[in-house]
């Protein structure tokens, strides 16, 4: 089948290095489905907080640099208070305001956000428009603390 040795380790070499990197490639949801982006953003700001650390992760997520169009990321620590945000004043905010324009307390489902993640809906003002829309929140909890990001649904 093979002519020489060389060419048996060519092919070998080649079916290997395409395995690799097949299996290394991870698919990145497209925005037109939003919650699978969203999921995968909170899956990203997850491994960012364990390859870097804790500080790091919070000092990025605090940053502009966060900011994705209308995702974000942002971390709450295991008090409730909010840790990392873009927006600093709602960094440090008391877990009680959480509260949309409707009256909707939504802090305690956001709270409750198991390992496997959670859904949450409410009011918020969305950053790329600056109107207020009805959010969906993809929360996770991991080492302690809860990361979340969400998206806005269209007017």
């Amino acid at each position: 089948m093979y002519r020489t040795p060389t060419a048996f380790l060519s092919t070998l070499i080649l079916a290997v290095f395409t395995t690799l990197v097949v299996a290394g490639c991870v698919a990145i949801p497209s925005r037109n489905d939003p919650a699978a982006y969203t999921q995968s953003i909170v899956r990203d700001a997850i491994r960012r907080y364990q390859r870097e650390g804790r500080q790091a992760a919070i000092e990025y997520h605090s940053s502009a640099e966060n900011v994705d169009g209308q995702w974000y990321v942002f971390i709450i620590g295991a008090d409730g208070y909010t840790i990392a945000h873009f927006n600093p004043e709602i960094v440090g905010r008391d877990p009680a305001l959480r509260v949309d324009s409707t009256g909707y307390f939504f802090g305690d489902d956001m709270l409750s956000a198991t390992e496997e993640g959670k859904w949450i809906r409410y009011g918020a003002q969305n950053p790329e428009t600056g109107e207020e829309g009805r959010k969906h929140t993809w929360m996770v909890r991991h080492d302690g603390l809860l990361f979340g990001s969400g998206w806005y649904e269209e007017q």
